[in-house]
């Protein structure tokens, strides 16, 4: 068992489950027994962060998205004994939850192009509780195409929200329903997709011309024409939400987070 100390909790200012986790240890008063980690300064992040709010304890991941604020309060009081039920289940939760390996899973059209290490640590909660992160890694390779096509329509609506809340930030918060429905075709998105997907091009399809999940991205898009008003108006009321909080966004900044231009 790690010891509970030395815990690291890595965020992004604008991301909804990260501003609940540090107002819930805010609130109960734990947020100075933690390191809080801005994944905006890239290069500050060590190791690799495939998600936020992203756990770790020393150099060991513990936990990611989604992680409850009373998971990170039990790390932090030493008393915590995590029940994970099936292996495979939390992985895809922990996986849907994280835009960038989300958005390889579906450019690829398959689930075993994202079976990254750390995020199997993280949804097994690996350091509390031992469970055999390699078996579980090779599980979701070995079973990637079925996998995808199992989730593909869950998949498909989680990376439409990611599409459409990219397109608010890009637009400064203006994005209209009718800015939307002007960004709705398969090139526009299979190119945000690319982009997404791949870090240069690592993550990249070996002949993207040919190999990217273009079935899929008809499916997305389809997704966005029939859906597209209420994610902007969900994705404006989060952001929203956060941005309006003074005490909170006045907290990120103390802290060196860049919330004001």
């Amino acid at each position: 068992m790690p010891q509970a100390s030395n815990i690291k909790v890595y965020v992004h200012a604008t991301c909804y489950s990260s501003y609940t986790l540090i107002k819930y240890l805010i609130d109960r008063e734990l947020i100075g027994r933690v390191s809080i980690i801005d994944v905006s300064r890239a290069s500050d992040v060590d190791g690799l962060v495939l998600s936020v709010p992203w756990i770790k304890v020393g150099y060991t991941v513990a936990a990611a998205d989604p992680v409850s604020g009373g998971e990170v309060e039990a790390m932090i009081r030493g008393s915590y004994t995590p029940s994970i039920g099936d292996p495979l289940e939390s992985f895809i939760k922990t996986l849907l939850a994280s835009s960038y390996a989300s958005s390889i899973a579906f450019l690829h059209g398959d689930l075993g192009y994202a079976a990254f290490k750390e995020l199997a640590e993280a949804s097994l909660r690996a350091p509390f509780t031992g469970l055999d992160v390699m078996g579980l890694v090779e599980i979701v390779k070995r079973n990637g195409r079925s996998l995808y096509e199992e989730l593909e329509f869950k998949l498909a609506k989680v990376v439409s929200v990611n599409y459409v809340r990219d397109l608010y930030w890009a637009s400064g918060g203006s994005l209209s329903d009718e800015g939307l429905g002007g960004r709705i075709d398969e090139t526009s998105i299979l190119a945000w997709l690319i982009a997404k997907a791949g870090v240069g091009r690592v993550g990249l399809p070996g002949n993207p011309l040919v190999a990217a999940n273009r079935e899929g991205v008809k499916l997305l898009s389809g997704i966005l024409e029939s859906e597209g008003s209420r994610i902007l108006a969900r994705v404006r009321e989060e952001q929203e939400t956060i941005f309006n909080d003074s005490p909170y966004t006045n907290f990120m900044e103390s802290l060196g987070f860049k919330m004001k231009a």
